[in-house]
C-alpha cells in the first residue's frame, strides 16, 4: 500500500467518525482507488459513500453539493457540473472542467422540461437521482408551481437531445412559496430552504419516494430572530444545521441537538450567528458549502461580489469573523470573473466551482492552491459565452458524467 492509499483510508476513517460513514472505511460502500492525475494535473480522491453525510459537504470525498460519490473503477476522468439555469439544467462535463483557460464550452446535455418554471438548485441523492429544486415563478405574479422535481438515472441516461423528459417525482407542496436550495441529511431526508417562506423545510426520505400536489413538510422550522430570505443551506461535520439569510448580512447556525426529530412546525433560536465584520464580509450571503477542513465557505450576492472563507476555528461562537480567505472578480478576456455570484461547489479535489447569475453568466473552477490566498484570482478554468446557454444561472453541484443516450458513469465506472 502506498503512502497516499495510506492518507486516503485514513481520511475516509476521520468522517467515519465524524458520523459521515456507517460503516468502516474497508467495507463495501467505501472502497478505495489510487489517486491519480486528472489531464489538469490534479489528483482526486475516490471514493464511494455508501450513506450521504450532508449535501454541502465536501469531505465525503466527492460532492460538496449532494454528498454523493460514485465509485471509481478508471482513472481517465472527473466528475461533471450540474447547473440550474433559468428554466434549464445543464450539465458540464468532465473534458470541460479540466480544460484550462477561458471557454464557451457548449454543455453536454441540456435538460428542459415542460414543468419547469425557475430552477434554482440541483442535487443528488445517494441512488444517483437528479433533484431540482424549482422556485416557480407565483412569487412574481406568474403561474408557475414551486415544487421538487426527481429525475431518476434512467431518466437521465436515456434522453435524447433535446431532453425534454417529465420527471419521475414531482412534490409541489402547499408550503411551498419560494425553495431555493436544498440539502440531504445522513438519512436521506431532504431540508429545503425557502427564501419567501422564511422558513427551512423537512421531507422525510420516505416523503421521497412519491409524487404528490398536497405533501406537508415533516417538519418546519422558523427562527427568533426570524430568517431574512433563507437561502444558503449547509450541514457541517458535527451534523449542524447552516442558514444564510439573503435578505441581509448574517448566517445562522442550529446545533444537531436543538434539530426537532419530531414532526410539526417549531421555531429555534440560533446556537450561533455570524454577521458581516463591518467591510463587506458577509452581504447578501446566497450559497454555502463547507470544505473538507470543515472551513465555510459563503457567495456574497451583492455588488461586493465575493466568495469568502471562515475557518472552522471562527465558527465556534458567534461573532463577526473576518474571513480567512476572500476571492474577488478579476478581468478575465474582458468579462467579470465574479459577477452576482451565487451557487458555489467543491469537487472531491477541493476545487471549487462559482456560478455568477450576472452578465456574462460566467462559471469560474479554481483549483485548490488558487484557493489558499485569495485575491483576484484568474480562475483556472472560466465558462462563458453565448455557446454555453448559460441564462441567470443559479445553484450548481458535481454529479455523473451523462451524454445523451448514455449510461452515466463517474470516472469511467457505472453509477451502480
Amino acid at each position: 500500500m502506498t503512502l497516499e492509499q495510506q492518507h486516503d483510508i485514513s481520511y475516509l476513517s476521520a468522517f467515519h467518525i465524524h458520523g459521515g460513514f456507517h460503516r468502516t472505511a474497508q467495507s463495501e460502500d467505501a472502497r478505495i482507488s489510487s489517486p491519480y492525475a486528472s489531464p489538469s494535473g490534479r489528483k482526486l480522491l475516490t471514493a464511494f459513500c455508501g450513506v450521504l453525510l450532508a449535501i454541502t459537504f465536501a469531505g465525503c470525498g466527492g460532492y460538496s453539493s449532494s454528498g454523493k460519490n460514485y465509485l471509481t473503477t478508471s482513472p481517465n476522468t472527473s466528475p461533471a457540473l450540474w447547473v440550474a439555469n433559468n428554466n434549464s439544467v445543464l450539465e458540464f462535463s468532465s473534458t470541460e472542467l479540466t480544460t484550462a483557460g477561458v471557454s464557451a464550452a457548449v454543455p453536454t446535455l441540456v435538460l428542459n422540461s415542460s414543468a419547469f418554471a425557475a430552477p434554482q438548485a440541483v442535487v443528488f441523492d445517494t441512488s444517483g437521482n437528479l433533484w431540482v429544486v424549482d422556485g416557480g415563478t407565483m412569487n412574481t405574479g406568474g403561474a408557475g408551481k414551486p415544487a421538487l422535481y426527481q429525475f431518476t438515472s434512467a431518466n437521465l441516461s436515456g434522453l435524447q437531445s433535446p431532453a425534454t423528459a417529465m420527471a419521475n417525482i414531482t412534490i409541489s407542496s402547499p408550503a411551498f412559496t419560494f425553495p431555493q436550495q436544498a440539502v440531504f441529511d445522513s438519512k436521506g431526508n431532504l431540508w429545503v430552504s425557502d427564501s419567501k417562506s422564511n422558513a427551512v423545510f423537512e421531507f422525510m426520505a420516505s416523503q421521497l419516494m412519491a409524487s404528490g400536489a398536497g405533501v406537508m413538510p415533516n417538519i418546519t422550522i422558523k427562527c427568533n430572530p426570524a430568517f431574512n430570505g433563507a437561502l444558503g443551506i449547509a450541514f457541517d461535520p458535527s451534523g449542524d444545521l447552516w442558514v444564510a439569510n439573503n435578505g441581509t448580512t448574517t448566517i445562522f447556525e442550529f446545533n444537531a441537538s436543538v434539530l426537532p426529530t419530531a414532526s410539526g412546525s417549531v421555531t429555534l433560536t440560533p446556537n450561533i450567528t455570524l454577521s458581516d465584520d463591518g467591510k463587506q464580509s458577509i452581504q447578501r450571503p446566497w450559497a454555502l458549502a463547507f470544505d473538507s477542513s470543515g472551513n465555510l465557505w459563503a457567495s456574497n450576492a451583492s455588488t461586493t461580489n465575493t466568495v469568502v472563507q471562515f475557518s472552522k476555528a471562527s465558527l465556534a461562537a458567534s461573532g463577526s469573523p473576518t474571513p480567512t480567505i476572500t476571492l474577488n472578480t478579476a478581468q478575465v478576456s474582458g468579462n467579470s470573473s465574479l459577477d452576482e455570484p451565487r451557487g458555489i461547489a467543491f469537487d472531491n479535489a477541493g476545487e471549487l466551482s462559482v456560478v455568477s447569475s450576472a452578465a456574462p453568466f460566467g462559471i469560474g473552477l479554481y483549483t485548490s492552491a488558487q484557493l489558499t490566498a485569495g485575491g483576484a484570482i484568474t480562475p483556472n478554468v472560466f465558462i462563458v459565452g453565448a455557446a454555453t446557454t448559460l441564462n441567470k444561472p443559479a445553484g450548481a453541484t458535481f454529479g455523473p458524467s451523462i451524454a445523451y443516450g448514455s449510461t452515466g458513469t463517474y470516472n469511467g465506472g457505472t453509477m451502480y
